[in-house]
């Protein structure tokens, strides 16, 4: 197997001040890591599937955070699908496909610890590419956040804001496995027309529709809901978050997953802020943030479970794969945009070691 001589690195060059920009992240060739770098213990890995993620737009920032953020001139973080091409680590073999630290993963190739390093589970009719969306960190945090925070009951009334994306969807479904009415939150026909026809959703409401304004967005939550809210998973905050306040039921349970809507504003002021949070109050209501590495020790068994739901057909996904690790800071941009359905991938490569 031939390695090399150089690969591509995408390093972040500057921390972006609004929305990313050319020029903040940039690819550039770079001398290639060798087997001859290898120290005992670790692996040489070439880069399969990228996993890009919202939380990346967070990661840049010079913000205190529930990790640290990537320095500048570092090579950018993100999680990553890699098959191991050398080894000086007894548990990995040429040609094992690996998870493993999401530091520096924006590269061709990289040098791995084995601690931390795990092997994919071999599971028959499901991609490499699913451990990055709905067996990955977009999956499990549907899975925790909707289970662990928003603890629905069969016959709740769950609406998902981001319906169409990679976590929004899979919650969506996991709701309708355990018995409730699933309404979604998409932008655009295209999106909306999916959730309702091939995710079988109660109903689903075109935010775009609204042009942005509260009251028009109101009227679009009370003709499509004719009721409250039991649950609410938001991946968008904002307005939508604010207007959603106002349909919650007595008891309900808001799962604060993520607020899209604000990542890319460097003044956190002009960011919509939830003025109807007296309605929590009012309603015993509880509203609630987690982070999916809270739940570390569960992931193998909340894994288990989503491959089940696959395996019956109770759960599908959609990836929208672009090829390239060039092509991943301009794909990045578009998750913020709403240019993207479904889990947002980028295949690095084909596999060497077959």
């Amino acid at each position: 197997m031939q390695i090399p001589k150089t690969h591509k690195v995408v390093r972040m060059q500057r921390r972006p001040v609004g929305d990313i920009q050319d020029g903040d992240l940039v690819c550039r060739e770079e001398t290639c890591p060798s087997i001859t770098d290898l120290q005992e213990g670790e692996i040489l890995v070439h880069r399969l599937y990228l996993s890009l993620d919202p939380a990346m737009r967070g990661w840049m920032r010079d913000l205190r955070s529930y990790i640290p953020p990537v320095k500048v001139g570092e090579i950018m973080r993100g999680g990553t699908i890699n098959e191991v091409v050398a080894s000086k680590n007894p548990k990995f073999q040429v040609g094992d496909l690996v998870q493993g630290n999401i530091n520096g993963g924006w590269s061709e190739f990289a040098i791995l610890k084995g601690k931390g390093t795990q092997k994919l589970l071999d599971l028959p009719n499901i991609p490499p590419s699913a451990f990055l969306g709905a067996l990955g960190g977009t999956g499990l945090t549907a899975y925790f956040g909707l289970l662990r925070v928003g603890l629905p009951k069969a016959g709740d009334t769950v609406l998902v804001s981001g319906a169409a994306g990679a976590t929004g969807s899979v919650v969506c479904q996991i709701a309708k496995i355990l018995g409730c009415k699933v309404y979604g939150i998409a932008g655009g026909s295209k999106k909306c027309n999916w959730l309702k026809e091939e995710l079988g959703l109660d109903g689903v409401i075109d935010y775009k529709a609204a042009n942005g304004d509260s009251g028009a967005f109101q009227k679009l939550l009370r003709k499509t809901l004719k009721g409250g809210v039991d649950v609410f998973f938001d991946n968008v905050g904002g307005m939508i978050l604010n207007e959603v306040l106002r349909r919650i039921n007595m008891g309900a349970r808001v799962v604060i997953c993520g607020a899209i809507s604000g990542y890319n504003e460097e003044d956190p002021s002009r960011v919509p802020a939830p003025t109807n949070y007296l309605s929590l109050l009012t309603n015993r209501a509880k509203m609630e943030g987690f982070i999916v590495f809270d739940y570390v020790k569960e992931f193998p068994s909340a894994t288990k479970q989503l491959a089940e739901w696959i395996g019956e057909g109770k759960l599908v996904f959609k990836e929208d794969i672009r090829n390239g690790l060039e092509n991943a800071p301009e794909s990045l941009k578009q998750l913020f945009t709403g240019g993207n359905t479904g889990k947002l991938i980028i295949k690095v490569g084909d596999r060497l070691a077959q």
